[in-house]
């Protein structure tokens, strides 16, 4: 039996970087790992670049006339997280990871055709609906909108949008409707 993997197009995440510097290095060479569809914009490309990381994708306004054989220049429409969205979705990507600055709001109007994984400030975002559950040791942070919640098993509140286990094993979150609600903990 042989040990390759046929990794076919688009089969593995799509990586959209609008902030490199969210995840320490270590982290960003995992996600590279299955060499992703490598999505960011005129800002961080040169950065990515220096680090010979492969870009396939950068989104600019006005288009960029930096041609590179491998890179594609694609018009921003919106901003860059929308546009790149909208591309991946165009281009029946599955799921994507985000390095990103902050959770924007836009970013749950994506979650119904594209699954979301979002890294910002040192914590690892979800997009659900319905229901949550995941194993975690006792003391872990877990952040979410209690307002969002119908129940909750194995966390307890300790903040305005934060929880923590309340002993090893799996919490689960039940949500008020089917909207897709974001969910976090800390990498």
């Amino acid at each position: 039996m042989s040990s390759h993997h046929i990794v076919r197009e688009n089969q593995e995440p799509a990586l959209l970087i609008q902030d490199f510097l969210v995840l320490d290095r270590f982290m960003v060479d995992q996600l590279l790992e299955w060499s992703p569809t490598i999505i960011t914009d005129d800002y961080n490309l040169d950065f990515l670049l220096s680090e010979e990381i492969k870009v396939d994708v950068v989104f600019s306004t006005p288009p960029n006339e930096f041609l590179q054989e491998q890179i594609s220049f694609l018009p921003l429409n919106g901003s860059f997280l929308d546009s790149a969205l909208s591309y991946l979705i165009s281009k029946s990507y599955p799921a994507v990871n985000i390095l990103c600055t902050e959770i924007e709001d836009s970013l749950v109007r994506f979650a119904e055709d594209i699954n979301i994984v979002a890294f910002c400030k040192n914590k690892r975002y979800v997009f659900v609906r319905s229901y949550y559950e995941k194993w975690k040791p006792k003391g872990e942070a877990v952040y979410v909108d209690p307002k969002c919640l119908e129940s909750q098993e194995g966390l307890r509140l300790v903040g305005e949008q934060s929880f923590e286990t309340e002993n090893d094993g799996f919490f689960r979150l039940f949500f008020c409707d089917e909207k897709f609600v974001c969910v976090g903990e800390d990498i």
